[in-house]
């Protein structure tokens, strides 16, 4: 079975090398710079005409959606345990997974995008102030969810990828999280993980490599 996963810095589809990494399975990536439209290519349109990262390629057969990866992988590698055990557990893990997807994420585009979401000249500080109350709430219901404990279930699963990459987008934008000390404390257990460090050494690795082609 052969693997590419399609991927840009900094954007959300590190979730996927991360859950692919944990997962120890076989991959290639391919890196898409984004500043150079190249998700936007005819080449990556005939894959996903929906122009976003992630996409995993396996045997040249795309699947997109990080939520659908996420859980392909945890198929695939059962001994990988990126999900519980416990069926109804497993179901509360996917719908933290949509909730990562369909609530968090929503909630971060604004900050860098507010022209998406409005068209009235001026109007975009108000976009950022509010999708940064509206991504505050959904920190303090993880801050809850991750009090006195490490992880959201009993052990590391494809959840903490990507409230991980949801938790660090907000630190990029700015945002103020010195109030959410439990989502804090998993932020640095997870940067001390063996595949985020990893994923972090190749994310600077390919922002320098597009730094010099700029």
């Amino acid at each position: 079975m052969q693997l590419t996963l399609y991927y840009a810095p900094i954007a959300c589809s590190l979730v996927s090398y991360i859950t692919l990494t944990e997962a120890g399975a076989a991959f290639e990536v391919r890196p898409l710079n984004f500043a150079r439209r190249e998700h936007l290519s005819p080449e990556f349109l005939k894959i996903n005409p929906r122009h976003r990262v992630p996409v995993l390629l396996i045997d040249d057969r795309p699947l997109l959606e990080t939520l659908a990866i996420q859980l392909w992988v945890a198929r695939q590698f059962p001994a990988a345990r990126l999900l519980p055990e416990d069926p109804m557990q497993q179901l509360q893990a996917l719908s933290r997974m949509a909730w990562c997807a369909s609530g968090i994420h929503p909630c971060l585009t604004p900050n860098a995008l507010p022209e998406r979401y409005c068209d009235l000249p001026g109007s975009e500080e108000s976009v950022r102030r509010c999708a940064r109350k509206l991504l505050l709430e959904n920190y303090q219901i993880a801050d809850d969810l991750l009090a006195n404990r490490s992880w959201f279930f009993d052990h590391f699963t494809a959840v903490d990828a990507y409230f991980f990459w949801c938790f660090r987008r907000g630190q990029q934008f700015g945002v103020d999280v010195g109030a959410f000390q439990h989502c804090l404390a998993h932020f640095n257990r997870m940067s001390e993980r063996a595949s985020v460090r990893q994923l972090l050494s190749y994310e600077a690795q390919v922002l320098e490599q597009f730094r010099r082609s700029a």
